[in-house]
């Protein structure tokens, strides 16, 4: 595939970019280590021969999340022991308004920033009612990216072409993000390795330590540090591994991006979500999940969302659930 991906208006993409740029330039693990950078020449033999088009028809929506099994879903269920749920989002940071006109919860829509809040009260009839408006692609708010959220020369998950897939009059007409309604239950996994850029030894290490295989239709999710003033993310060159382990979904603390592809701007996001129709959680809140993963010892557990099934939406944001 060639490069190429329609460029996005709005500030969501810039936030991702200083994140990639900020994890190529903070120091050793985030840059990547002598003989492990993948070139774009590489990036794109990897975005044709690992990608899933097809593999489950011509037609196929679910990308990955076609892995999740009733059988997974089972063995999920069976790592339940203490009845401990943990949230997997972070707070949503209101930003205030700026002017006494745009407090009418009746208004028109205004979007500035990323969560914006409106009250309104009517004591006579005795109800209170509010408004929110979220921009949640980007580097803040928790939420899950659909398959029609990015492009990659020209072409979504499947093959099929961005311009025809989104629209700014109809959205997406196909993979969004109701797509993944009563699906996302399944078995997930937190790797704890904050400020590092995760690569292939980093996770089969990993794995050795815990005992614990990462296989089909998983949740994988990563870590990385952000809230503790870290950097990291997936290093580009785990992308074969993610496809071999055939994991459903994937996510982090961040914006997933824990290295560089000279020409490639987002190339863990667009892997995922084109080649391998990995749907992405962004911006999770990790710090409590990982505490009670220490405490117990226990790095799998039973993984549930259920996002609001925006119509023709390109993802929602979304507070996922870990239980123990």
């Amino acid at each position: 595939m060639g490069e190429g991906m329609r460029a996005r208006n709005g500030t969501g993409w810039l936030v991702i970019a200083a994140i990639v740029i900020s994890a190529a330039c903070s120091g050793g693990e985030a840059q990547g280590e002598l003989g492990q950078e993948v070139t774009k020449e590489q990036y794109e033999t990897w975005m044709n021969e690992l990608s899933n088009w097809g593999r489950w028809g011509e037609d196929d929506q679910l990308g990955a999340l076609n892995t999740i099994t009733p059988e997974k879903r089972v063995q999920a269920a069976g790592l339940v022991q203490a009845g401990t749920v943990v949230s997997m989002a972070r707070p949503m940071a209101i930003v205030p308004l700026e002017s006494e006109d745009e407090v009418d919860a009746n208004r028109l829509p205004v979007l500035v920033g990323s969560v914006r809040n409106v009250f309104d009260i009517d004591t006579d009839n005795g109800y209170f009612w509010e408004r929110y408006e979220i921009e949640y692609h980007g580097g803040v708010v928790s939420h899950l990216d659909a398959l029609c959220h990015v492009a990659y020369a020209g072409k979504v998950y499947n093959g099929l072409n961005f311009e025809e897939v989104a629209t700014t009059v109809d959205g997406c007409t196909h993979m969004s993000v109701a797509s993944v309604k009563g699906r996302l239950v399944t078995r997930g996994i937190l790797i704890d390795m904050p400020g590092k850029a995760l690569r292939r030894h980093d996770v089969e290490n990993w794995e050795a330590e815990t005992g614990i295989t990462i296989s089909a239709g998983d949740a994988l999710f990563l870590r990385t540090g952000r809230d503790v003033g870290q950097q990291g993310g997936y290093h580009p060159s785990l992308l074969p591994f993610l496809k071999e382990r055939d994991i459903a979904l994937m996510g982090a603390d961040m914006a997933q991006e824990g290295g560089v592809v000279d020409g490639v701007s987002i190339p863990i996001h667009f892997f995922t979500l084109v080649a391998l129709g990995v749907h992405l959680f962004d911006n999770l809140g990790l710090e409590e999940l990982a505490g009670t993963a220490r405490e117990l010892d226990r790095w799998e557990f039973l993984f549930m969302a259920s996002p609001h099934e925006m119509p023709n939406g390109a993802g929602a944001a979304v507070t996922p659930l870990a239980m123990f």
